[in-house]
């Protein structure tokens, strides 16, 4: 059994060997082993907070370990009433056609956001929001399953963007990554895009959302919570440096 898994976009971003995974438990000796026989040289981990009693095991391995952040994932119910947006905006679906912009909004939105690579001094820093265009970009409608994301609009400015997948069995979805530039943010927009995205799967009868950020991001927190999301859960990630 493989715990942590290959990133193929991590490697070849940092140009290092990066893998990694979400585990519930712990296992030294097998981790060990994957070490060796895959040559890893980060590992980025997530363990749940509710067994954080067990997680200085990870200093057995004999590696450096760096804390890099805590993830939080809050849920909405779907089956309430989704208050109207306060802007005019416009959301245009992201295909094959238009999704370059991607490579000039998203740099400018993410540009002081502190991630969890942010934690890792072996990871150069120039290269941390490139990440976030390839994960934009992963979520182009059409181009992969279960995903779309659109461009937000006011008049014809571009101001925003947001990503979602979904699972049509379970019909749940999941606002995985927003953004709004600067000149909009404080404007409400953030929220708009919140009650866009419930209200678009509301409508094709999903009945849970999922949505997740670092804890230290707190604004976004507490538009989720007047939006009547609930906290569930919460991971704590780890680098494990194996060079």
């Amino acid at each position: 059994m493989r715990h942590v898994t290959y990133s193929s976009l991590d490697s070849e971003r940092f140009g290092i060997n990066i893998f990694r995974a979400t585990l519930d438990d712990i296992c030294i000796e097998e981790l060990k082993e994957q070490i060796n026989s895959d040559a890893i040289d980060l590992i980025i981990l997530r363990l749940p907070t509710t067994t954080k009693d067990k997680h200085s095991a990870l200093h057995q391995l004999g590696f450096q370990i760096i804390h890099a952040d805590t993830l939080v994932y809050y849920f909405s119910i779907l089956n309430t009433d989704i208050p109207p947006l306060r802007n005019e905006l416009s959301f245009e679906v992201i295909s094959e056609e238009n999704n370059e912009i991607l490579d000039k909004i998203v740099p400018v939105i993410f540009k002081d956001y502190k991630s969890h690579y942010a934690s890792n001094p072996m990871l150069d820093k120039t290269k941390i929001s490139q990440g976030y265009v390839e994960w934009a970009k992963s979520y182009i409608t059409i181009a992969n399953p279960n995903r779309i994301s659109w461009l937000v609009k006011k008049d014809t400015e571009i101001i925003g963007f947001a990503t979602c997948s979904f699972n049509q069995e379970k019909k749940e979805c999941e606002g995985v990554l927003y953004g709004v530039m600067p000149q909009a943010s404080g404007k409400g927009v953030y929220t708009d895009i919140i009650r866009f995205t419930q209200g678009y799967f509301k409508e094709l009868n999903y009945k849970k959302m999922w949505v997740s950020t670092q804890i230290q991001n707190y604004s976004v927190q507490k538009a989720w919570i007047k939006e009547n999301f609930h906290l569930e859960e919460a991971f704590d990630t780890y680098h494990i440096i194996c060079k």
